[in-house]
């Protein structure tokens, strides 16, 4: 057998691990988690993760093992359809796989600019310019003030 990166360390894998998780939406605005790079964040967020890390990394393991046994690419060479059943297979014995993957990949994915623009937000953070705010109704403040002062 070949000698294979551990599971969370091999990008190719971890892409087509992510890419199943949050796949790229059917219109095409937005990409695939696994298209953005993100791998290497999640990966480290999880092995400094004492609590979340240790299952989802075995669970993660399984995973890479299942995809290579059907496949000689693993879960890259694999379809999704045939990827998301390898997966699916393994949630039973490894509960927290999905649950630890997107406690640190969906920030990162939602933060990140191809999909801010993708969902129609500035690719930045809301501050310094911040959000638009509607004025402030000085009667209700002023109500508000008079309950505090009761």
């Amino acid at each position: 057998m070949m000698d294979t990166p551990a599971a969370l360390n091999d990008l190719d894998f971890m892409k087509a691990l992510l890419d199943l998780v949050i796949p790229p939406s059917a219109s095409g605005d937005l990409p695939g988690a696994g298209a953005l790079g993100l791998s290497p964040a999640v990966a480290e967020a999880l092995q400094a993760d004492p609590l979340l890390g240790p299952p989802v990394e075995v669970g993660v393991q399984a995973v890479q093992e299942a995809a290579l046994s059907q496949h000689a690419e693993g879960l890259a060479g694999m379809t999704p359809e045939a990827g998301a059943k390898v997966v699916e297979a393994l949630l039973a014995t490894h509960p927290l796989l999905i649950v630890g993957i997107l406690r640190y990949l969906s920030p990162a994915y939602y933060q990140h600019a191809r999909v801010l623009e993708g969902i129609g937000e500035p690719p930045r953070p809301p501050f310094p310019e911040g959000f638009d705010i509607e004025a402030t109704d000085a009667e209700l403040l002023e109500k508000l003030r008079a309950r505090r002062r009761a």
